[in-house]
């Protein structure tokens, strides 16, 4: 009798064990099965997200997109199954006392290379010029760390917007802007890195000034009036073709616009030709291009370039070796 009491009383205890285990926290049981994992949920429609130079990271091997942004002086990341609805993964950067940087956070563009995540951001400091920084981490949705703590951009110049580049040969390249405020005439220059992107090899080369373009016009701030070159970012075609599209002023209306440069030899270091209208008139900018998942070319950028900038993803198409216009 003792033995079956004994038997009775495990059974009891283990049953109310499965009962618990198999309940979530408000007390409804689980629906996954053993090893799987719930559902993510994606409920930030991309029409409320309101954020600048939106670039988008295409992971392949999670099926995921990702978008990291400035955030109160730190750097937040979402990502999304569709690019229509995205999911809050919270802070992929959030500085140190001792980093260098604790100003800005502008522009954070994130690529994969060589097996590892790295993030180009923009900040500057008190006594510190503007420049950018590259960070590493081993998932796309971070916590990234300083690969060296300070601009790899040239320390006397006041530099922004640096974007990675790999050329044909596998080469890495450093794309950035010298800011318009100390140039005057904006300029995009190009820079050799080593492979481990912790240095760079030789002199930035001089690609082009703003005022080249046709399109592009003088801005007047902080008592300077000059050309303005943002957000360098080339696309390499079938053929061997590079576009590159970068951000300025237009001359008709000075709306905010994307312009694109043509490589036609396939050198980043040009020469560079470029195209006499810009591919947008909608006041937006800070533009970079991507396949997705299905294979499509898309085009991501903020419109319009205000307090109410909000993300443009958009499939884009290539006609006679350049972009074609968007609106």
């Amino acid at each position: 009798m003792k033995k079956l009491k004994h038997s009775i009383l495990s059974l009891l205890l283990l049953m109310g064990a499965c009962i618990v285990s198999c309940s979530n926290d408000d007390g409804e049981t689980s629906s996954a099965g053993p090893g799987e994992a719930e559902e993510e949920s994606f409920t930030i429609p991309i029409s409320s997200l309101r954020l600048r130079d939106p670039f988008i990271l295409v992971d392949k091997q999670t099926s995921m997109y990702y978008l990291h942004f400035n955030n109160n002086l730190k750097i937040r990341v979402y990502k999304s199954k569709d690019l229509s609805t995205w999911k809050d993964e919270g802070y992929s950067f959030i500085a140190k006392s001792d980093f260098w940087g604790q100003q800005d956070f502008w522009a954070p563009d994130v690529y994969e290379y060589e097996g590892r995540y790295y993030l180009f951001t923009t900040f500057s400091n008190t006594g510190v010029k503007r420049g950018t920084s590259i960070l590493v981490s081993d998932s796309p949705k971070g916590p990234f760390t300083p690969l060296v703590n300070k601009a790899i951009t040239p320390s006397g110049w006041m530099c922004l917007d640096g974007s990675l580049y790999i050329d044909k040969e596998g080469n890495p390249w450093l794309l950035f802007c010298r800011e318009w405020l100390e140039a005057v005439d904006g300029e995009i220059y190009a820079q050799r890195l080593a492979k481990d992107l912790k240095t760079t090899e030789g002199d930035p080369h001089l690609l082009f000034k703003a005022s080249e373009a046709p399109w592009a016009g003088t801005i007047t701030s902080s008592g300077v009036t000059g050309y303005v070159t943002d957000a360098p970012f080339i696309h390499r075609l079938d053929d061997g073709k590079l576009i590159m599209l970068w951000s300025s002023f237009r001359k008709q209306d000075g709306k905010y616009a994307i312009g694109q440069a043509i490589s036609a030899s396939g050198d980043i270091l040009g020469p560079w030709v470029q195209e006499p209208e810009t591919l947008n008139s909608d006041d937006g900018g800070h533009a970079m291009v991507f396949k997705d998942l299905k294979g499509r070319l898309m085009i991501s950028y903020h419109a319009p370039n205000s307090q109410t900038e909000h993300p443009v993803i958009t499939p884009i198409y290539i006609k006679d070796g350049k972009f074609v216009a968007l609106n």
